[in-house]
């Protein structure tokens, strides 16, 4: 089936309405605010008008609404938004940019080139200053925060996104039919696709089973841990960290690849299939070996192999133990996008504390089995039971054209899919919060117990945050060119032998510059840190 491009690209894809994760009963009137929340800020002050600019998947709730209307009613704000469709956000993003002329809030999607720039040139507000002073904020990790500093200052508020990322699933049916045991490293791994390929897993009495379901630009990537991801885990003979891409974990998975579609048991034509072909491999019962995350997963594709046979059951592969003895996956960033406040504000401290009231309140994680009409600020945010939300089967689930009803689109951060900042993510309880059929909330939930168990050793990559010129000047072309060589060696069109030539190519485009200066920003933040 979560951060590079590529991955952003299908996670888009892949993601459910995890706010049916939300819910209340029985209907308040639409009006109704309800009695204050404790500790809410109330409605104190003058009327205060908050531009607001964000980017939009699929909903785009109307300039004015119920939703504006109750947050005039409980923050004494007017809040003036404008949703962009994402595809367009960050062009239009740059012209509104180019003006000078800028909303109190705007919303930034990709923490890249044009960020660094623009908070280099003084466009938006630094918050150091205001990041104890309010809860959700105080909560983000320092890891979190150091991937969007620029010169070492803060300006913008990551919106939350779970760590996760993704895990190696297998059928655990198809193993039990063959009398294999779960694979514990790529050797194993390697004999259980080819088994699959040729014993007949499904036990049809055809030859119609492979083992690696594979799309175009090698994914998924088939990561068993950090060790053999795409993040700056290793280092080189002269100390310097290195991208996983040319790693010797990646050059093990390569390998795997290589020698596991010698024997047919990759997708024949990966390099041109896309993303929802490569799905469609392993949900139609075809391959046996794909990928899993507890969140953004899609239910009707696990649905759909269910019904083509009933008895399938997917698991999740533990991580395998790395040869340096770690266990544990590669973290995700922690955030997706961040919510940044104009520089113009700097002398109205009262219309930044409000922006900053309304954020935070919108932010507050709240239990999932408190997600309901008891509980007054969740009740509020999602619009309240009966108007903005129904509850089915005990979860709240957001009503058809509710976008402009309920408050929590409004509420200056990413709208659509709610995202309080949970404490950690297995606090988010996806199994039980983001899918409604019992048997995928049995896989998910497997999966979130071998996460619970087996990632001993999570590894947060440290190059997030670093601004590279040559990342953004060549990264896409660098990126392309040592995907391009490694599908060439899957497919048997380059000698696995060449791996050092690659890199050195690799190193020659540009790709030694990349690794000096992304070292040099690791050990300024370090210093840094250490004032």
């Amino acid at each position: 089936m979560k951060r590079t491009t590529k991955r952003a690209a299908w996670t888009a894809a892949l993601l459910t309405v995890v706010v049916a994760a939300a819910g209340c009963t029985g209907g308040k009137p639409e009006g109704d605010t309800g009695k204050p929340v404790s500790g809410e800020p109330g409605n104190k002050g003058k009327m205060v008008d908050i531009g607001f600019m964000n980017f939009a998947y699929t909903i785009f709730p109307a300039a004015q609404g119920k939703g504006v209307d109750a947050i005039k009613e409980r923050f004494n704000a007017n809040i003036k938004s404008q949703f962009i469709l994402q595809s367009d956000y960050n062009s239009k993003l740059s012209v509104v940019m180019a003006s000078g002329e800028i909303p109190d809030v705007v919303a930034i999607k990709d923490v890249d080139s044009n960020y660094y720039k623009w908070a280099r040139q003084g466009a938006f507000l630094p918050l150091d200053e205001y990041i104890d002073k309010y809860e959700t904020l105080k909560a983000v990790p320092k890891e979190v925060w150091d991937q969007s500093r620029v010169d070492g200052k803060i300006y913008g508020v990551p919106m939350y996104a779970p760590t996760y990322t993704f895990s190696n699933v297998i059928r655990q049916d198809w193993l039990d039919k063959l009398g294999l045991k779960m694979p514990t490293n790529y050797k194993e791994l390697l004999e259980v696709a080819i088994a699959f390929t040729k014993n007949d897993p499904d036990g049809n009495g055809k030859h119609d089973t492979y083992g690696f379901a594979l799309g175009e630009n090698i994914s998924p990537e088939y990561m068993a841990g950090a060790y053999w991801s795409g993040g700056w885990y290793h280092k080189d003979k002269d100390g310097n960290l290195i991208p996983g891409v040319i790693g010797p974990g990646r050059k093990e998975v390569i390998e795997t690849l290589t020698a596991a579609y010698k024997e047919g048991a990759v997708t024949k034509d990966f390099a041109v299939l896309n993303w929802a072909q490569a799905n469609k491999e392993f949900y139609s019962g075809k391959a046996g070996i794909f990928i899993g995350t507890p969140t953004g997963m899609v239910e009707e594709y696990y649905l759909g192999l269910l019904q083509v046979n009933p008895n399938a059951k997917v698991a999740s592969i533990p991580h395998f133990v790395a040869p340096d003895g770690s266990q544990g996956r590669l973290l995700g960033s922690g955030f997706f996008g961040l919510t940044t406040l104009s520089a113009k504000l700097k002398n109205d401290p009262d219309k930044v504390k409000k922006i900053l009231e309304i954020l935070d309140y919108g932010r507050k994680f709240i239990p999932v089995d408190q997600r309901n009409p008891k509980n007054e600020q969740f009740d509020w945010m999602m619009g309240r039971e009966g108007v903005g939300y129904d509850m089915v089967n005990g979860k709240a689930v957001l009503k058809p054209n509710s976008e402009s009803i309920t408050p929590i689109q409004y509420m200056l951060q990413r709208h659509e899919f709610w995202k309080p900042w949970a404490p950690t993510d297995e606090d988010n309880q996806y199994s039980k919060a983001s899918y409604n059929d019992p048997r995928m909330q049995e896989f998910i939930a497997r999966i979130e117990e071998m996460e619970k168990k087996y990632n001993k050793t999570p590894y947060a990559d440290p190059s997030r945050g670093i601004f590279s010129d040559t990342q953004a000047k060549k990264g896409a072309d660098l990126n392309q060119f040592i995907i391009g060589e490694q599908t060439k060696m899957i497919s048997g069109q380059r000698p696995l032998a060449d791996w050092d030539k690659m890199v050195q190519e690799w190193k020659d485009r540009g790709g030694a510059d990349l690794i000096k200066e992304v070292n040099q920003g690791i050990k300024e933040r370090n210093a840094a840190s250490k004032k």
